[in-house]
């Protein structure tokens, strides 16, 4: 009988310490690296026994965070940090063993003016863009290779055709359709990150990937009109005029090739209607614009979080700012989304944020959000492409921006956090900009 119950003891301590065990893991790792905190913002940490935090030697000496449920104050008196904006504490085991630093840092969000505006992207707005290569064969049976022979790169914008413009794909059509084989080779001015360079290029009479149709003479590449699609305005910061857009790089366009893509311009688009989304179907939005249009803004840097660069001074910043929102300041809950359905006006949306990803470093999945509202469902079915780069706002503030959809579930996608946004805005700019006024 003694030995059972000592059996059934050993038994729950066993549980117990387990539990304890997992428990810590758990806390171990979600708890960030860098917490970022406002002035005023009171924000709770929690553990649980055997873990325990105390202020970092370097900031103070052996001070325990006392209370299960920890406070860190913005005062820093539970800290005695004397009032440094910046400070560590340490997590331990059983008040001994360090497991973790974390660094505390507390100061004002920027505030950006949130946007909302459905934009169209244009890689460039003359010449038109290489996106892939085309396997030829000659009329002689033998394969060709003008493009590569040539020294055409994928990402390459073509100009000029001996000194002709180029502004679409049909330009280009239309001169190789009347090529004459005593012209023999055909001058290209090419734009290549930025650089006009020349180059020459044979055309070759011979056979597409469809052998069955006539042959006819081709230059081997795959080109498009330089529109990479429609997105979305992220914010714009006041003081510049500098803007973020879409909250992830462009890559490809029209779903060929990666190719290059680091400056350009956007312009406004009217949305003149929706593709509703549906499990593994991802809609979409119809944008209508053209690389006519005046543009509206230049793009800078194309990036992991999305597309950067300068707005026009003619360009109406609309509402007032509101903060970034620092990852410590997101809630599981309401949000909303403001995003472009019809024409040109910005509508509000409701969201739920359904999970936070605690980031030590930045990345670009950083919230998962729901679509709750019943007319975005109604309208779109959810997230749909287009919509990349709209504002997430959760008590006036901006949190993030909309970047990926669940292609199996259009109501849920995936948010960048604003904060990690913010580091991609030239901050030398805008001190000059302050400087200036």
């Amino acid at each position: 009988m003694l030995n059972n119950l000592k059996k059934t003891l050993l038994g729950i301590i066993g549980v117990i310490c387990c539990y304890l065990s997992v428990s810590s893991i758990l806390q171990l790792t979600t708890l960030p690296e860098i917490l970022r905190i406002s002035p005023g913002q009171e924000f709770k940490l929690k553990v649980r026994y055997p873990l325990s935090f105390y202020q970092d030697p370097e900031d103070g000496g052996e001070n325990q965070l006392k209370a299960q449920a920890s406070q860190i104050l913005t005062d820093r008196s539970l800290l005695n940090c004397k009032d440094r904006n910046r400070f560590d504490f340490q997590l331990r085991l059983f008040g001994a063993i360090p497991l973790k630093k974390v660094r505390v840092e507390v100061a004002e969000p920027p505030q950006v003016i949130p946007g909302g505006q459905a934009i169209g992207v244009l890689f460039s707005t003359t010449g038109v863009v290489v996106v892939g290569y085309i396997p030829l064969k000659g009329v002689d049976q033998k394969k060709a290779f003008p493009a590569q022979d040539a020294g055409l790169k994928i990402g390459d914008i073509i100009l000029k055709i001996n000194d002709l413009p180029i502004n679409r794909v049909n330009d280009v059509e239309r001169i190789i359709k009347n090529y004459a084989p005593e012209q023999k080779s055909l001058r290209l001015t090419i734009n290549r990150n930025g650089k006009i360079i020349q180059t020459y290029i044979q055309p070759v009479l011979g056979y597409g990937p469809d052998e069955d149709s006539e042959p006819q003479y081709r230059l081997g590449i795959y080109i498009e009109d330089p529109a990479a699609g429609v997105g979305t305005l992220t914010f714009i910061e006041p003081n510049s005029h500098q803007f973020a857009a879409l909250g992830h790089r462009i890559t490809h366009f029209a779903g060929k090739q990666n190719i290059p893509f680091q400056k350009g311009e956007i312009v406004l688009a009217d949305i003149s209607g929706v593709r509703t989304g549906k499990p593994g179907d991802p809609g979409e939005k119809i944008g209508i614009f053209s690389a006519d249009q005046k543009a509206i803004g230049t793009i800078e840097k194309n990036c992991r979080f999305g597309i950067y660069g300068t707005l026009s001074s003619r360009f109406p910043v609309g509402s007032k700012p509101v903060p970034i929102a620092y990852s410590s300041q997101i809630r599981l809950g309401p949000a909303e989304i403001y995003t472009v359905i019809k024409g040109r006006q910005i509508r509000k949306f409701r969201v739920e944020i359904i999970k936070i990803f605690r980031q030590n470093l930045p990345r670009d999945k950083g919230i998962v959000l729901k679509v709750v509202d019943p007319l975005l469902l109604k309208e779109t079915g959810g997230i749909i492409q287009g919509m990349s780069g709209s504002p997430i706002i959760q008590n006036r503030k901006l949190v993030g921006a909309v970047t990926h959809v669940f292609v199996n579930d259009p109501t849920k996608g995936y948010g960048v956090l604003a904060e990690w946004m913010i580091n991609e805005i030239n901050w030398n700019k805008i001190t000059k900009t302050k400087k200036a006024s």
